[in-house]
């Protein structure tokens, strides 16, 4: 049942009032809207890996470089932006080849190969030679590959002696460094923006009758892993 009550009272009101609102958090809570999840992308451009290729085979004269953080920023970021939530913030590495064991190596990661071959077979020197380099870039393939990976030359050598055999039977690594023995490159380790690739030619293969401790330059001390490290990134202008 509705009552009816008078003691109340009324007054014109005003209009064209701003009105300012403080908003205070309560202890137990916190806003923060500020970045909290950093998301950091490394990025191989199709471009770099061509032209790198392309300087590896000696088409090119010079060496290319990656593009710099804020040229990936400028061609990815539109897209990425507009994809993240807002308290993401994506970090753009360029990412770069280390290469391995070729003339074009850093000298510490510069190395020759010994083969053995089956001497039950009759084999032509060159073209053993062209098929281990085949099966080396196979290896060394972009797909089989991360970023900051680490590369054991005995998985090297099992996938060479298992492709070619009964043809091969015995695959090493030598460094080519005379501060270096046999087994300093037998894992070598990359920077998280780096990735492998090869560099070998057929001139760093040589195919012997035996292995002796001269050829492997072995003198009893025995280092098992090798590392460098990383220069920095360095970018040309577009």
């Amino acid at each position: 049942m509705l009552s009816i009550t008078t003691d109340y009272l009324a007054y014109p009101g005003r209009d064209k009032l701003k009105f300012h609102y403080v908003h205070a958090a309560d202890d137990s809570m916190r806003i923060d809207p500020s970045i909290s999840n950093i998301i950091d992308t490394y990025i191989l451009t199709r471009s770099y890996d061509k032209l790198f290729r392309q300087w590896l085979e000696g088409i090119i004269a010079t060496k290319p470089l990656p593009k710099s953080s804020d040229q990936l920023y400028i061609a990815y970021g539109s897209e990425l932006n507009a994809r993240k939530s807002l308290t993401d913030e994506v970090v753009y590495h360029p990412a770069k080849y280390r290469i391995l064991f070729g003339d074009k190596a850093d000298p510490r990661l510069q190395a020759r190969f010994i083969i053995v071959k089956n001497t039950d077979l009759v084999l032509n020197d060159n073209d053993v030679k062209s098929r281990i380099i085949n099966r080396i870039n196979q290896f060394f393939a972009l797909e089989n590959w991360d970023f900051g990976e680490t590369f054991y030359f005995s998985e090297l050598s099992a996938y060479v002696v298992s492709e070619l055999a009964p043809d091969v039977t015995t695959f090493l690594i030598i460094p080519t460094q005379a501060d270096q023995v046999y087994g300093s490159l037998h894992e070598i380790t990359c920077e998280v923006n780096e990735i492998f690739v090869s560099g070998a030619t057929v001139d760093n293969l040589a195919i012997v009758d035996a292995v002796t401790a001269e050829r492997i330059k072995a003198n009893g001390k025995i280092i098992t892993s090798t590392g460098a490290n990383s220069t920095g990134i360095q970018s040309s202008i577009l």
